[in-house]
């Protein structure tokens, strides 16, 4: 009789439970008839939970979003340009060898002048003068010898900062500042970093020098110093076409907690982590008491009780989001990747573990082997791959998007967008954002501080939408229709300096309205009809360092011109530029060095119609040949 009772008091505590479960579980997943998001979850307005999936923006794709769109060769093109622009002010880190005059590096640093604007650390005024004077003076005190020194060469070991004073704090401009002012970027693990400076501060080292980025302080125990060059160069050093290597491609990955595994316990791997993998041949039967199943083996970068760089073997699961080689650059996995770190929250320069918005982008970039500059401006100035918006009305410029891949970097100032696609004429992007106002209702500013998909329609403090902001878009590759022409598959190249904002001449389909199932599309041709367009006259065309400033008569009444340089006079492998019509020159950078160029422009002209828009050519100017320095 008491195991019947007991039976039957279980079953009624198993069905109460089992109800409260039931209750409790329709509770939590009520969903929004209007987002369709489980209730506690919003967004912004015009954006549904539907929108947070990859695939319903790679279903909206108007070319193959499966379909690569560069090659290994064109992605270290761009990677070169960008290091080789100047006003990208990146640095090439493997150029650092040899000795450097450490005098002079002190002096300057001694020089820094102490910050006049007012500053905050955890809610209190500080005074700057005893702040900053006290960290000039240690680490004036605490300097190496002077004189000549070798480069030194270091790793990271921990996500870290690039602070422009050499100090942990967090420096606010007002009580409830978020950002940490005095912080220029940051460093994640096995990044590279070259040492010209060490000092202490009250104890701490820290070390100046250089990121690939930019220059500044970092906590000395984030770094770990190798040996040589060589030894650096193998621990970071990899390839577009490199396939022994995992690239982290979720927000972030915690190594779990190892007690016997103490270097890698708890290690933050952060979006973008590049590691080496360690060889079939070279795994071992165990890692601190464990297996390595289900894992990938990697070479973590450590740093030992005297600060020097050692090499040692982690795990990370398998179900970790990482790829093996970089991934291949395509509308789908450019959508996938920026969807990954929704709802993460902001972070100035890369500061709290987190990233700002030039960050982002840069990151999501960095899975396919990309190396962007450090910020929005900077990102822009890349040769060949920028279209100017300004001065396009709202109608234009969402034309324009929509003839744009997914993953399009958008712009205005201060602050950059990936570009997801568009839904009934209106833009998506995804962003690492600061404040935003919502697209109706009051001019109410939000504090974000987050990752978020919007819409275009969403407002800045002023009132202005963000697509009438939108100042730039960049792309370093345009996907083709099947049916593309040579000629227009040459237009596109990443190598070319700019293309027109108010179409896409002969190469992208255009998107008309776009219902949330399908996509309408029309597409621009080229005419074989007799209507005339005035062909410009090319006038000079003037030498500079690598590069050609070229001008021309202007032409009234176009859309605008194509301007077309090649090493040959038959212009085989054209680099052909669109340049708007209300420029009369252009200056053409990323050439090669002292080299003949020949020259050539023409004119054409957009005609939209009801069912097709047309395009007119002029003929092609005079011929100029120009040699660069």
């Amino acid at each position: 009789m008491k195991a019947k009772r007991m039976v039957a008091v279980l079953m009624a505590c198993m069905v109460s439970v089992s109800m409260c479960a039931s209750t409790w579980a329709d509770e939590i997943y009520v969903v929004s008839e209007e987002t369709g998001a489980p209730a506690n979850i919003t967004y912004p307005h015009g954006v549904t939970n539907e929108m947070t999936k990859a695939s319903f923006w790679a279903e909206r794709t108007y070319t193959d979003a499966n379909k690569v769109m560069m090659s290994a060769d064109e992605i270290r093109e761009v990677n070169s340009l960008a290091l080789n622009t100047e006003e990208t002010y990146m640095h090439d880190l493997e150029s650092y060898e040899g000795d450097y005059d450490a005098s002079v590096l002190y002096s300057k640093l001694a020089a820094t002048p102490i910050p006049q604007k007012v500053f905050y650390i955890d809610g209190e005024l500080i005074n700057n003068d005893d702040y900053f004077g006290h960290i000039k003076e240690e680490y004036t005190q605490n300097f190496d010898e002077g004189g000549m020194k070798p480069y030194e060469y270091a790793v990271c070991v921990k996500s870290t900062e690039i602070k422009d004073w050499p100090t942990n704090d967090i420096l606010g401009y007002n009580a409830t500042d978020t950002d940490d002012e005095i912080q220029s970027s940051s460093l994640t693990v096995n990044d590279p970093f070259v040492v010209l400076a060490k000092t202490e501060i009250d104890g701490n080292p820290f070390y100046w020098g250089y990121s690939n980025l930019v220059s500044g302080w970092v906590d000395g125990n984030d770094l770990a110093i190798c040996k040589d060059k060589e030894e650096w160069l193998d621990a970071w050093k990899v390839d577009v076409e490199d396939k022994d290597i995992i690239v982290v491609t979720q927000d972030k990955i915690v190594l779990e907690p190892d007690i016997f595994v103490t270097y890698a316990s708890e290690v933050k791997l952060k979006f973008g982590t590049i590691l080496k993998l360690v060889d079939s041949a070279d795994i071992p039967k165990e890692i601190g008491q464990r297996h390595p199943w289900h894992n990938y083996v990697v070479y973590l970068p450590t740093r030992n009780e005297e600060g020097a760089y050692e090499k040692k073997m982690a795990l990370i699961p398998e179900h970790c989001k990482v790829s093996v080689g970089f991934l291949p650059l395509t509308q789908a996995n450019l959508i996938d990747v920026s969807l990954q770190c929704l709802g993460n929250r902001y972070g100035w320069g890369g500061m709290l573990d987190s990233m700002d918005c030039s960050l982002l982008t840069r990151n999501v970039y960095r899975c396919f082997g990309f190396e962007l500059p450090r910020n929005t401006t900077w990102q822009q100035l890349i040769p060949g791959t920028q279209t100017d918006l300004t001065g396009m009305d709202d109608e234009t410029k969402q034309s324009f998007l929509e003839t744009m891949p997914a993953g399009t970097l958008l712009y205005f100032r201060g602050h950059t967008m990936v570009y997801l696609g568009s839904v009934n004429h209106v833009g998506y992007v995804v962003s690492d954002l600061g404040t935003a106002v919502e697209s109706d209702g009051p001019l109410e500013v939000v504090s974000v501080q987050g990752v978020t998909i919007t819409p275009l329609t969403v407002r800045r403090g002023g009132g202005k939408t963000w697509l009438s902001e939108l100042s730039g878009a960049v792309a370093f590759a345009i996907p083709q229709p099947e049916e593309t022409t040579t000629e227009q598959a040459t237009t596109m190249q990443p190598t070319t300096t700019e293309q027109t904002p108010t179409v896409q001449p002969t190469t992208t389909e255009q998107t008309t309205t776009v219902q949330p199932s399908e996509v309408t599309t029309v597409k621009p041709v080229e005419s074989t009809s007799k209507k005339i367009i005035k062909a410009p006259k090319l006038t000079k065309a003037t030498a500079k360092k690598k590069s050609l400033k070229i001008n021309w008569k202007k032409v009234a009444h176009i859309t605008g011109y194509k301007l077309q340089l090649a090493t040959n006079k038959k212009f085989k492998k054209a680099k052909t530029i669109d340049v708007k019509s209300s420029k009369t020159s252009r200056f053409v950078k990323g050439l090669k060095k002292k080299k003949y160029y020949y020259i050539r422009i023409r004119s054409y002209q957009l005609v939209k119609g009801d069912m097709q828009d047309t395009i007119y050519y002029s003929k092609w100017s005079n011929v100029i040949k120009k040699k660069t320095r």
